[in-house]
């Protein structure tokens, strides 16, 4: 079975990253939601170019691009280690089943150790029995933790 490489992307990657965040975004969301191809890689270039907290690496099989990462590092964290955030981790379709995820996710641990970085979080969909499973495999622990999330689009947080 041919290697799978996993290596941190640069600007010169963006093309790759927008269409791996356009095939999350029809695998989870469908077209009628997905953003088109160009608004996607505009908004990864931003991101990049601006150094927001947002990384990605990428996980290449035989030579294409086939797995993606978005991630932050965030600090101060416990004992001022911090903790690798993962908001996104996908495969496409074609490559699963193909150890892609997880040569992904030992290559997010070895970053993290590499950065100091003692944990790494991530969440997933209730309904998203698959990733939930994954994760365990992979010795992930299972949080009793709440979510929240403010939706900005509705009149929270206004200060009026």
């Amino acid at each position: 079975m041919p290697e799978t490489i996993v290596r941190l992307a640069t600007l010169e990657d963006a093309a790759d990253i927008a269409a791996l965040i356009r095939a999350l975004d029809l695998h989870y969301v469908g077209p009628e939601v997905a953003q088109p191809l160009e608004p996607t890689q505009t908004m990864v270039e931003r991101s990049m170019r601006e150094q927001e907290g947002t990384r990605y690496a990428l996980a290449y099989h035989e030579g294409r691009a086939v797995g993606l990462a978005c991630f932050a590092v965030l600090r101060p964290g416990f004992k001022l280690s911090g903790l690798l955030f993962v908001k996104e981790l996908f495969v496409e379709g074609e490559a699963r089943g193909q150890a892609v995820g997880m040569v992904l996710m030992r290559w997010l641990a070895d970053y993290a150790r590499k950065l100091g970085v003692t944990r790494i979080d991530l969440t997933t969909d209730g309904t998203n029995t698959g990733a939930q499973a994954f994760y365990e495999r992979l010795g992930a622990e299972r949080m009793n933790k709440v979510f929240y999330r403010f939706n900005l689009s509705t009149e929270v947080l206004t200060g009026d």
